[in-house]
């Protein structure tokens, strides 16, 4: 690092949850060959040296959308169940068609 960077880092449980968090990074604008991810006893560092003005931007990524990768990984699950029962899928499409013509017919 040179002398006007600081590190930042921030701990994860899984590897997935990790490289995440690097995702986010680098969609922020982050160099991504600067990013290094570790394995730290029995989960994972994120390590990215910043510019002491990005540090809380760097921070904010780093951790504050635990829920939103938790809500990610739970609507794929969920169209893989649908997308591998294909009766259950036309039965949903079926009722949305139903209540799109509902709302949008009413006099």
């Amino acid at each position: 690092m040179s002398h006007d960077t600081v590190g930042i880092e921030a701990d994860f449980a899984t590897r997935d949850s990790a490289h995440a968090a690097k995702s986010r990074l680098v969609r922020a604008g982050f160099a991504r060959n600067s990013i290094d991810i570790f394995r730290s006893g029995d989960g994972f560092v994120v390590r990215v040296p910043i510019r002491e003005e990005n540090r809380a931007r760097a921070a904010r990524l780093l951790k504050g959308t635990a829920f939103v990768e938790r809500a990610k990984h739970g609507g794929l699950a969920a169209a893989d169940r649908v997308g591998s029962q294909p009766m259950l899928a036309l039965a949903l499409a079926g009722l949305a068609g139903f209540v799109l013509y509902g709302l949008t017919n009413r006099r």
